[in-house]
């Protein structure tokens, strides 16, 4: 693992390359932080939701957040840090205690690998970093999030779910793992996620199948390790919530470059 940091007092840059499968356990900063990858996915952990943020999204969070980073690929991690004092001349967006996941636009994914080049001055880069934090205030929070219980039981089963993606488990061996009935299994779920089961089901599959794309897994056998009915439900429940298709975005990921 390398590492290069910048510190220019009002906020801070982190350039580090992780190999696949490494984690940085639950912490959390006095700053506010915007994570994005040039290279690789990540799956960025809180404790209400998981983030699966490959470099087509940038994930922003709030001071004092806490939050774990599960390396799904080998990834090469940019990360921008900004000081209490900096955010609180922001608007509510960026003041607010929410995690908001965004696109990952040209003229952020710029602003972002410009504070990292040297050929910049101090003050150019203080420019870059005010825009920056206006562009992010100006971008709309993607609903990228898998959202997760905070009770035991719950959060047991469904990591259980996760680690084995075992995406047609019986309701009765989900409850068991939860300790609860089926029935209450179904009314506590609802109430803590705020979703349907199947509706949180559908996500979670939707979500695992990037790090599948990524590594090059064509859509077809995508879909059918994910136990979709047929490929073009699996295209179709892509594109609903990523905006793109399986295809586009594999594309897209391929040609991301440094």
């Amino acid at each position: 693992m390398s590492s290069t940091r910048q510190d220019a007092g009002e906020w801070a840059t982190l350039a580090r390359t992780h190999p696949a499968g490494s984690v940085l356990p639950r912490h959390q900063h006095r700053t506010g932080q915007l994570v994005f990858a040039t290279e690789g996915i990540m799956l960025v952990e809180t404790l209400d939701a998981h983030w699966t943020i490959p470099p087509q999204r940038a994930l922003w969070l709030p001071p004092q957040q806490p939050h774990a980073i599960h390396m799904l690929t080998c990834t090469e991690m940019r990360t921008i840090y900004c000081q209490p004092a900096l955010i609180a001349r922001s608007d509510a967006f960026l003041q607010a205690q929410d995690v908001h996941a965004v696109a990952a636009s040209p003229l952020i994914r710029e602003l972002v690998l410009g504070l990292f080049d040297d050929r910049y001055d101090l003050p150019t880069r203080q420019a870059m970093v005010a825009l920056l934090l206006q562009t992010l205030r100006q971008t709309p929070d993607l609903p990228t999030q898998l959202p997760m219980p905070r009770s035991e039981g719950l959060r047991r089963a469904l990591s259980h779910l996760l680690a084995t993606r075992h995406w047609q488990m019986p309701m009765h061996q989900l409850a068991a793992q939860a300790l609860m009935s089926e029935r209450s299994f179904t009314r506590h779920f609802t109430a803590e996620v705020g979703l349907s089961f199947r509706a949180w089901r559908q996500r979670a599959r939707l979500l695992a199948s990037i790090d599948l794309l990524a590594g090059g897994r064509p859509v077809k056998a995508v879909a059918g390790s994910l136990q979709f009915a047929s490929t073009a439900a699996y295209i179709a429940a892509f594109r609903a919530l990523m905006g793109c298709t399986p295809k586009t975005f594999q594309d897209k990921l391929r040609g991301t470059p440094r």
